[in-house]
């Protein structure tokens, strides 16, 4: 059994490795230093190292791409680059915001988080500096502290533990796309377009075609208030993992994106009638309008699947 207490700063395990996440790869590095006996604290500290220190790069060089495509040498022509590479740190940052909250809470909550692909570096690069690792099996299905499953349970809680993670990592990707979509929506409207490039004088420009007109408006009240109750809804389904709780979450909100979509199909903000190709005037109509049913009929059947899995749950308390 793991000790209750940090050897290095005499605060309780779950609070100490709170504190390897509070302050990134920063506070993960100063735990590594400090602490010289839990190895639990350690392991979570170089979670910390590897995890943020590897966001921190991949945001400085996306800024930094960003940055070098907005100056005035490119003229003009590559700015839909430069809104990429923004667009792109501003995802890896709320990404990196809503994991940072994450593991703080399970860590507090004596829940591990044992991260895909950085959990294993975390590993590798404690074997590698000679720092003694939990085990493997304590992490991965255990809270701070306490004994391992018996041998006979492990493989159903490994099942239920991998489940877990993997609505861990969608609700994630959920919040960071909600956020994207909302940025762009309400900021960026006119970059939703269709881009061509064009030559003329040996000098090659990429056109934008904004798709979207001013009916756009009539859309934006009830597709923010969904953008905001998705990330709402899974920042507390992430908070508390409940069963009938996500379920309850996911009816709402997969109602909601069925009314977003009805209302895109009624009010139509699109209008492809300047774009420079005929084929896809004629064409991108129809096939805006099958995507809204297919979005339509894809939220009615989530509802009812959600929605029976809430009732069959209530049923059986």
């Amino acid at each position: 059994m793991e000790k209750s207490t940090s050897g290095g700063t005499g605060l309780e395990t779950h609070v100490a490795s709170t504190l390897a996440y509070a302050g990134g790869w920063v506070s993960g590095l100063i735990l590594l230093f400090v602490e010289k006996s839990n190895r639990v604290v350690r392991f979570h500290a170089m979670q910390s190292v590897v995890t943020f220190g590897i966001l921190h790069i991949i945001i400085i060089i996306l800024i930094s791409l960003g940055s070098l495509f907005s100056l005035p040498v490119w003229g003009g022509t590559l700015v839909p680059v430069s809104l990429v590479f923004t667009v792109l740190w501003a995802l890896v940052l709320a990404f990196s915001i809503v994991l940072w909250i994450l593991l703080m809470v399970r860590s507090y909550n004596k829940q591990h988080v044992l991260l895909p692909l950085a959990g294993d570096l975390s590993f590798w690069m404690m074997d590698k500096f000679g720092l003694e690792a939990p085990e493997r099996d304590a992490i991965a299905f255990q809270g701070l502290g306490g004994e391992l499953p018996r041998r006979d349970e492990r493989s159903h809680r490994t099942r239920f533990e991998d489940s877990a993670a993997a609505r861990a990592v969608g609700s994630v990707a959920v919040i960071v796309w909600s956020i994207f979509l909302f940025v762009m929506f309400n900021f960026y409207a006119d970059y939703i377009a269709f881009y061509h490039s064009s030559s003329e004088g040996g000098v090659t420009q990429l056109l934008r075609y904004p798709i979207l007109t001013a009916e756009l408006s009539r859309v934006l009240p009830i597709l923010n208030a969904t953008l905001g109750f998705n990330v709402l809804g899974h920042l507390v389904a992430l908070a508390w993992n409940r069963y009938l709780l996500r379920q309850l979450i996911e009816v709402v909100l997969h109602a909601m994106g069925l009314a977003v979509a009805v209302v895109f199909l009624r009010v139509f903000p699109f209008d492809y009638s300047d774009l420079p190709i005929g084929a896809l005037v004629a064409t991108l109509p129809t096939i805006t309008i099958v995507v809204l049913a297919l979005a339509i009929a894809g939220n009615v059947v989530e509802i009812v699947v959600h929605l029976v899995r809430l009732i069959t749950g209530l049923a059986k308390r």
